[in-house]
């Protein structure tokens, strides 16, 4: 897991620290505005009116930068002891997806979810994710298309990997069998299958927690 987690840290730090000044700056800015507005004189009235309209943009940048900052802790900390939990799928492969597209920008990526309500599996969060990036990122693949099967209590995750010469100079020590099998494991899910052009990985399913 450590390896892994090593290889992803080196491609996507940019991106994660990226996402971090970004909000940093939106929220330099309004805390300039409010200090302007704050010296003039002038009604209070027409002033606390023009302060307002900067009121959602900061709170905006506030909630971004502390979910940044929970990301970038949790894909730079050390691997932690496994923790099984309910994830909702389309989230989780909507920051895969997000990642791996800022990590390699002539990378194209699909996801495919099932046309039902949403689906949710056991597993652990960064485990999994951490797997769905390596596998992404060193096959030399200039295409990935991830495909979501939920049925029968599980969920699989199928993978398909188009094949770019011009990016196999880039591609990183592949995993071994039995290393991605015990990563994949200790994630909570199972191998079914595994190639050099596509790798499916099988989880339980989840419940979804009730919305509201």
């Amino acid at each position: 897991m450590s390896r892994v987690q090593q290889e992803n840290q080196r491609q996507l730090v940019g991106k994660l620290l990226h996402d971090l000044r970004n909000p940093v700056h939106s929220i330099r800015i309004s805390m300039e505005l409010f200090g302007r507005l704050a010296r003039r004189n002038g009604e209070v009235d027409k002033l606390m009116e023009r302060a307002a309209q900067y009121i959602d943009p900061a709170e905006a940048a506030v909630a971004s930068l502390v979910a940044n900052s929970d990301r970038l802790s949790r894909y730079l900390a050390a691997p932690a002891a496994p923790e099984t939990q309910t994830l909702p799928v389309d989230a989780l492969l909507a920051e895969v997806t997000m990642l791996l597209r800022a990590a390699r920008r002539r990378l194209q990526v699909t996801s495919t979810l099932p046309e039902q309500p949403a689906v949710a599996v056991r597993a652990d969060r960064m485990r999994l994710c951490h797997v769905l990036i390596h596998s992404c990122l060193n096959k030399g693949a200039s295409a990935v298309t991830i495909t979501v099967r939920p049925a029968n209590g599980v969920v699989t995750f199928d993978m398909a990997f188009q094949k770019d010469a011009a990016e196999q100079g880039i591609r990183a020590t592949p995993l071994r069998p039995e290393e991605l099998q015990a990563i994949v494991e200790t994630a909570g899910g199972a191998v079914i299958a595994a190639s050099d052009g596509a790798l499916s990985l099988e989880f339980r399913r989840g419940s979804e927690p009730p919305s509201g």
